[in-house]
């Protein structure tokens, strides 16, 4: 792997092109798993920043009101 700055499309063209790399047309599942793969960790990182902008809001209005009394 060539040396690539973090954040360029370089960078990220070789973190995809290690999951490719492991694309079989012998073994479809692992196609299978690698998509499965990208959409279980979308909703994991979903879930939580979900969590946390509840969690943030929770703070705004404990602080909302603690500043109005």
């Amino acid at each position: 792997m060539r040396p690539t700055q973090y954040g360029s499309v370089e960078f990220f063209a070789d973190g995809f092109s290690n999951y490719l790399a492991d694309v079989d047309s012998t073994n479809p599942a692992i196609t299978e798993n690698i998509i499965k793969g990208f959409y279980q960790a979308l909703d994991s990182w979903f879930e939580y920043h979900d969590e946390q902008a509840r969690t943030y809001e929770d703070i705004r209005k404990r602080v909302r009101q603690a500043l109005t009394v």
